[in-house]
């Protein structure tokens, strides 16, 4: 067969060594390159991938970062707000506080909750209290004056005064 190839003229040797060259090339590229570049791709999409959950969790962390600023320049008037709202649990400080005040103001008074009656607005449950005082003009203005002044939050929605 190496007989036969040799003499065989120079326009078939080159043309079967280009065949021969182009079938190696093409088995080089089938096996090698084209399994490479696939691979190329899949990390390249990989990359792009943790490129974007990367960019999401920086986003996510410097959404914190500025949500715990924000908290840190609120939280002052937040043990503000905790000291005006009446806490659940914590009810009896406040019926004691305003006791206290009908004693100090020499006005006695009656305490009427209506817990049916509660409002849940945003998170916070609004409870209808009524007062009935009893006591001279100024003892009971002294009162709600003081009243006001408690540190807890009281919206006056109506008010009547009658002489007895």
């Amino acid at each position: 067969m190496l007989n036969n190839l040799i003499k065989l003229n120079l326009k078939k040797k080159i043309s079967i060594s280009i065949i021969i060259s182009a079938l190696i090339i093409g088995c080089l590229f089938y096996f090698i390159i084209m399994p490479t570049i696939n691979n190329i791709k899949i990390i390249g999409q990989n990359i792009e991938n943790q490129k974007i959950d990367l960019e999401k969790k920086y986003i996510r962390g410097q959404s914190l970062k500025r949500l715990t600023e924000n908290l840190k320049k609120i939280e002052p008037q937040l043990v503000i707000l905790d000291q005006i709202f009446i806490n659940r649990d914590h009810e009896l400080e406040f019926i004691i506080a305003i006791e206290e005040l009908a004693n100090k103001n020499n006005v006695s008074q009656k305490i009427n909750l209506d817990i049916s009656r509660a409002i849940n607005d945003n998170g916070c449950q609004i409870l209808p209290l009524q007062l009935f005082l009893q006591g001279n003009h100024t003892n009971i203005i002294n009162y709600l004056t003081n009243l006001e002044a408690l540190n807890y939050y009281v919206n006056i929605n109506s008010l009547e005064l009658s002489s007895s």
